[in-house]
């Protein structure tokens, strides 16, 4: 069915008729935005600044309805406000426009409600460390990222990836710093709420400990709640609840969130799921939120991207969104998104890094159907890997099918390829393909593509194919630099076949795609790349 508000829920008992309805406010795109990027543009002109942050907000069709905001940098140890529970960050930019007398914080408050935009402060559970100064390119393990509270208290911290560990919720000490420094933010800004980004990063528990302490997660949950619904009883202001978790419920269990009784328990008002990710289970999650104010998010991140899509053709964003909007989220997030278009970048001298133009037109159509709905799309299958800032479940893509060897002697490799929109009523006369991208070490033999049961007829193959984000063997490039994904592996021969579809063959949900190889040699095929693409017929 296609994307509508659910009518059926009911108010909860914790929860006062203005809060229901703030829960309840219609929404089509949130910003998730690091307002700390690029870090360049930082102690310009302020009204310029303004400007530059507000940009998309501002154009003609923007659907951008709040910003849940990234502010805070290693928030747990540096302000970037005037704080008495934290000492300031040191950046030069933002002293520049503390000697001026600017709350930066405030007006970015101030400035998304002047537009009718909500504004969340965007909290990251277990952010990595950075200088005083802030975020910069230095090694993980630099001195100048070491942070004065981990030193002092490593039983505060969780040994992993991050060479300095990241922050233990087990520890009710880090539980109560964390709600005492989300206290004093809601006291200082008329903020609409809070987002816990567990995504920022995995673990926040004891290796291997994670279920067993899921307990002490969903007692922070219910502190920061009980502090939430305080504030906004003393100021007569709604305060959401916003937490980014994982998009399965079993995911989510592996990473020790118990999000199911996070919702029984009145915990929570909007659930973001995943980030990385196009699959994400919203009937379980919608199955749980039914009967409650609870609303559903569907996130997407244009800089850690999903594997071998780094900004991507706008088909292929439209596919991912239209998938999420039809199975059921109120709404989406674009997360790691440039905030204005490539001019303005070009005209204040910024990096070029977030610059992209699909980017740019996804502001004006991805939270709509309606907007989506002449558009050509293409939906993938999705890739593993590609993500270094994380150990658990959440946002690595460690359990999704591709690349996949296609398998000697006849057998079929089976895929699913998920499409929640009804092809045969809305595509039946667009020109449809499935496009395969297969890396292989000699000449491509010919494929037997079944799609539902149906036999495709190749349509056309090029056995020179170029994709600089598939790296074949060479080491896996770290997701989030833009440098990565535009590499030449001379020895990583890639064939791309196409076969040709109809919308007819394809159903609602998951299609069921089987491939083989018709020799029988023992040479190494690998699938690298799926991919049903649908365009208006002309």
């Amino acid at each position: 069915m296609p994307y509508s508000p659910r009518a059926e829920r009911s108010v909860c008992s914790r929860l006062t008729p203005s809060h229901v309805a703030a829960c309840e406010r219609p929404r089509r795109i949130i910003l998730q935005e690091d307002a700390n990027m690029p870090m360049e543009a930082l102690g310009i002109d302020f009204d310029e600044w303004i400007a530059f942050r507000f940009q998309h907000c501002d154009a003609p069709g923007s659907q951008i309805d709040g910003i849940w905001w990234d502010i805070g940098f290693a928030e747990d140890t540096y302000a970037v406000y005037e704080s008495k529970l934290l000492p300031r960050l040191t950046h030069p930019g933002l002293q520049r426009w503390w000697s001026q007398g600017i709350d930066w914080v405030e007006r970015l408050v101030s400035e998304s409600h002047a537009r009718g935009l909500e504004a969340f402060w965007n909290n990251r559970v277990c952010p990595v460390d950075f200088a005083p100064t802030g975020p910069a390119p230095i090694p993980h393990d630099d001195p100048r990222r070491r942070n004065p509270l981990k030193q002092q208290h490593p039983d505060w911290t969780v040994p992993c990836w991050w060479p300095q560990g990241l922050w233990n919720l087990a520890n009710p000490e880090v539980q109560e710093r964390k709600v005492a420094i989300l206290r004093e933010l809601l006291e200082r800004y008329a903020l609409d709420g809070i987002q816990l980004d567990f995504a920022r990063h995995t673990p926040c528990l004891p290796a291997g400990r994670e279920w067993e302490l899921r307990g002490q997660v969903t007692a922070f949950v219910s502190k920061v709640r009980d502090m939430m619904l305080d504030i906004e009883a003393a100021t007569g202001q709604p305060r959401l609840l916003s937490v980014r978790v994982g998009e399965t419920i079993e995911g989510n269990h592996r990473d020790g969130f118990e999000v199911e009784n996070w919702i029984a328990a009145e915990l929570v008002d909007i659930l973001n799921l995943g980030g990385r990710t196009t699959t994400v289970d919203v009937a379980a999650f919608e199955e749980l939120t039914r009967q409650t104010p609870v609303r559903l998010c569907a996130p997407f991140d244009g800089h850690h991207t999903t594997d071998g899509y780094y900004f991507p053709e706008a088909a292929y964003l439209r596919g991912v969104f239209t998938n999420f909007l039809h199975q059921g989220v109120d709404f989406v997030s674009l997360f790691n998104w440039a905030c204005a278009s490539g001019e303005w970048y070009d005209r204040l001298g910024l990096p070029p890094m977030m610059k992209c133009p699909q980017h740019v037109q996804a502001t004006r159509e991805v939270g709509s159907l309606g907007a989506m709905a002449d558009g050509s799309r293409t939906y993938a299958v999705e890739r593993k890997g590609g993500y270094p800032w994380a150990q658990n479940y959440l946002y690595r893509n460690d359990d999704r099918p591709l690349p996949a060897a296609l398998p000697a002697g006849g057998s079929h490799l089976e895929l699913p390829l998920y499409i929640y929109e009804d092809a045969t009523a809305r595509m039946a006369d667009w020109d449809v393909d499935l496009r395969l991208v297969v890396r292989a070490n000699s000449v491509l033999p010919p494929l037997e593509v079944r799609l539902n049961g149906h036999c495709l007829p190749e349509l056309r193959r090029d056995s020179n194919w170029h994709d600089g984000q598939i790296y074949g063997d060479h080491p896996q490039p770290s997701s989030g630099s833009h440098t990565s994904y535009d590499h030449a592996f001379p020895d990583v021969k890639l064939t791309m076949v196409e076969f040709a579809a109809s919308a007819s063959q394809f159903v609602r949900g998951q299609n069921c795609l089987a491939i083989a190889r018709s020799d029988h040699s023992a040479g190494d095929l690998m699938l690298e790349k799926v991919e049903g693409r649908f365009a208006p017929a002309g």
